[in-house]
């Protein structure tokens, strides 16, 4: 299995560093908007201290630099000078019960975070609207790409909103880039009710795919 999991991370091809590169002006100086970024350039910024959601910012930049390194690994960041303040992630399904039903053409949208204090300056949306409305750049239009949201890592305290509600705002949210919520058997899923899945079929993606992509979501 594990021989075969490694195979289909292979089909994944890349697309060229800084694919996406734009400037964007805030009160407190030049916005760049960038990605995939090497592991490299991560490596020479800094993480602000706001971005603890997963782990630790010192821990979660080295995560992300080894993400960047991986074949199947892609890190989208907003930064100002070489701080980042937000980014997503993408990678091949990591959780037990993807990785043995995984297939070329799925990828997870393992991470999305934006500092506390720059939350209301619409970072996230930014991001995605380069990454998945942007013409210059249809990657994601060959790929499934799910979403798998847990009730643990959402910022109830802070947002003030109770896990149903979370739940409600991050479909809304993520229905503006196409994405819609799909059943699953995934038994981390359902270790919780607010826990929600949801995916994105790339306008590429063939019938027999998206078969593929419903029977691994119900465990057949």
């Amino acid at each position: 299995m594990q021989n075969d999991h490694q195979s289909r991370i292979e089909d994944i091809k890349k697309p060229p560093f800084d694919s996406i590169n734009k400037i964007g002006r805030t009160p407190l100086g030049k916005l760049q908007i960038r990605g995939p970024v090497s592991a490299d350039q991560l490596a020479s910024y800094l993480l602000t201290d706001g971005l603890c959601c997963f782990r630790q910012p010192c821990r979660q930049h080295h995560a992300l630099i080894e993400l960047a390194n991986q074949p199947d690994g892609l890190v989208f960041t907003a930064s100002l000078a070489n701080k980042i303040i937000s980014y997503v992630s993408f990678q091949k399904p990591d959780y037990p019960w993807w990785q043995s039903r995984c297939f070329p053409k799925l990828i997870e949208l393992g991470s999305i975070e934006t500092d506390p204090a720059w939350r209301k300056m619409g970072l996230g949306k930014n991001l995605l609207d380069n990454i998945f409305k942007n013409k210059d750049f249809d990657y994601f239009d060959n790929f499934v790409v799910m979403a798998a949201h847990f009730v643990q890592s959402w910022d109830l305290k802070n947002t003030g909103l109770t896990p149903w509600a979370y739940r409600q705002f991050m479909i809304n949210f993520f229905a503006k880039y196409d994405f819609t919520t799909w059943e699953t058997v995934d038994p981390e899923i359902r270790e919780h009710p607010s826990n929600i899945l949801l995916a994105r079929v790339g306008k590429n993606i063939s019938e027999p795919e998206i078969t593929s992509f419903t029977s691994c979501c119900l465990g057949t």
